[in-house]
């Protein structure tokens, strides 16, 4: 039992600090890569953070719900 305990520590780190990070940067990432990705594609590049916003509301939803 105690191991069990002792190794389910370690992987409860995700609902920390480092999840936090991790989530927040992943989510900037995923934000500026498919917005860069829209604006490529559409040719709209006086409406960058008109595409951004709801990308990023996308991906710190999904965030929210995987890892917290």
């Amino acid at each position: 039992v105690c191991v069990g305990v002792c190794c389910h520590k370690p992987l409860d780190l995700h609902r920390g600090v480092v999840g936090l990070v991790l989530s927040v940067t992943s989510v900037l990432w995923c934000t500026l890569s498919s917005s860069k990705l829209f604006v490529a594609v559409l040719s709209m590049q006086d409406q960058w953070l008109l595409i951004a916003y709801p990308c990023g509301l996308l991906y710190g939803v999904f965030a929210l719900l995987t890892v917290f």
